[in-house]
């Protein structure tokens, strides 16, 4: 798993199987209907909002997670012993779970209950999925003065896990899909960054004719959905919708044709090479670090690997920059929001030490500092997800820039919708965009999916 991201493919048909019996679990037992708010004790706390005294000394709790060694989780872990433990006496064990039964895991636990673990991290896609196996926080959160005001919009709506009004998880990690380019090679054609899609193609179709790399790395391959990516963004900031508001496939739209025939011509003309026909985002990115391509969409978070001389050639880290990705013409660009919540688990019997620790993990004070600290390079991030550390000058000139650019896309960013069925509708998408990446008709199997979403929707398979 190149550098503890999201890579590989969740096997489809078990996670709908998984989801199934977490929605006939219910709610879990009676003793697991309790409020968070009855267990976690109340009394005076801290700077950090942490209870004073160490009222849980000696506890130790389990967080279930995946892909613990991306640069800001590893700086989590880091200070959860060196500060965390020593404030709170609270340890804390993070179970690390391969991305490929990450879902599964997750979906079993909040269904049967185990009491394995006390907490558990997520993707916003996971948010359905993980809902019902964790508890509300908006009583805790209301007790400790917090609110979801300091993340952006689709940080905000990721909380609530398809349950408008409730707070189930809080963001620990989130980030918006951008445009990276050559500096030297835009400097050298006359270029600033695309406002449009049409100008980023024309100036594709120029670095064609005149540049020897790649002018586009693309993911037109099939694995976790990540051929969505560009498309996603392309859809909303063309006005398309995945659904209308009755719950309809949407996509078929003229507003979704026109963005899926844009998004295919980048492979169709050869901006991205054929190849790239079965590359996935390692693939993209690492054809971006070897100095074979131009430009690539992908995350903010890639800047960190990308200005890191010791992963990528030297004159990519001094020549890669960042920019919001183009939108259409007349319209509002729109980028996908990323987001990783964490939440309390239902089943847990320390859910009163596992509260303080997503207060602590949380704390846009804990993420500032992650944030600043340079010292060691593989923990080194600029991603943030409170607005507060987005907008800090100090935070954006040790970083780039990237957390102001990342506020500047997610003020006007989208989430995927949270649906118990979105694996399977994700796996229909990305199978259509691969077919058309290999030269299937755009309109056809646009067709084609929706109606095998259709049937997914109607009959849960």
């Amino acid at each position: 798993m190149k550098r503890g991201f999201l890579r590989r493919r969740a096997s489809r048909p078990a996670a709908a199987a998984l989801a199934a019996v977490l929605l006939a679990a219910g709610c879990g037992t009676d003793a697991e209907r309790h409020e968070l708010a009855d267990v976690v004790r109340a009394g005076p706390v801290d700077d950090l909002g942490l209870r004073t005294g160490k009222p849980y000394d000696g506890t130790k709790i389990r967080l279930l997670i995946c892909c613990n060694t991306a640069a800001q989780f590893l700086a989590m872990q880091d200070r959860t012993g060196t500060e965390f433990t020593k404030r709170t006496g609270i340890e804390v064990e993070w179970a690390n779970i391969p991305y490929e039964s990450f879902l599964q895991k997750i979906v079993a636990e909040s269904a049967l209950g185990t009491g394995t673990y006390d907490l558990v991290a997520w993707t916003d896609a996971f948010g359905a999925s993980v809902r019902l196996g964790v508890q509300p926080l908006d009583g805790v959160m209301e007790r400790a003065g917090m609110t979801l005001e300091d993340y952006p919009p689709p940080f905000r709506e990721a909380a609530t896990a398809g349950d408008p009004g409730t707070t189930y998880g809080l963001p620990v990690r989130g980030y918006a899909y951008s445009l990276y380019y050559r500096q030297d090679v835009y400097e050298k054609f006359g270029f600033e960054p695309p406002e449009t899609w049409n100008e980023y193609l024309g100036q594709l179709d120029e670095l064609k004719e005149s540049s020897p790399r790649h002018p586009i790395a693309g993911q037109y391959g099939r694995g976790s959905g990540q051929n969505l990516f560009t498309w996603l963004s392309m859809l909303w900031s063309n006005g398309g919708e995945l659904f209308d508001e009755d719950g309809n496939v949407a996509f078929t739209s003229p507003q979704g044709v026109q963005a899926t025939e844009k998004y295919i011509e980048m492979i169709r003309k050869g901006y991205s090479p054929p190849a790239s026909a079965n590359w996935t985002e390692t693939e993209a990115t690492q054809s971006m670090e070897q100095g074979h391509a131009d430009t690539v969409l992908t995350w903010t978070w890639q800047y960190d690997d990308f200005t890191n001389p010791e992963k990528v050639k030297p004159e990519v880290a001094e020549n890669i920059r960042a920019a919001q990705l183009p939108g259409w013409e007349g319209k509002e660009r729109a980028s996908y929001g990323m987001t990783w919540l964490m939440g309390v688990l239902r089943s847990s019997e320390k859910q009163g030490a596992a509260w303080e620790y997503l207060k602590w993990v949380s704390n846009a004070k804990t993420e500032r500092a992650i944030a600043l600290d340079k010292s060691k390079p593989e923990q080194a991030t600029g991603i943030t997800v409170h607005t507060s550390n987005m907008l800090d000058p100090e935070v954006n000139e040790v970083n780039g820039g990237i957390p102001k650019l990342q506020y500047e896309a997610l003020r006007t960013g989208r989430v995927i919708p949270t649906s118990i069925n979105w694996p399977q509708i994700q796996d229909t998408i990305e199978v259509a965009i691969n077919k058309m990446a290999h030269g299937a008709d755009v309109r056809s199997e646009l067709r084609s999916a929706a109606a095998r979403i259709k049937k997914i929707e109607e009959t849960g398979g």
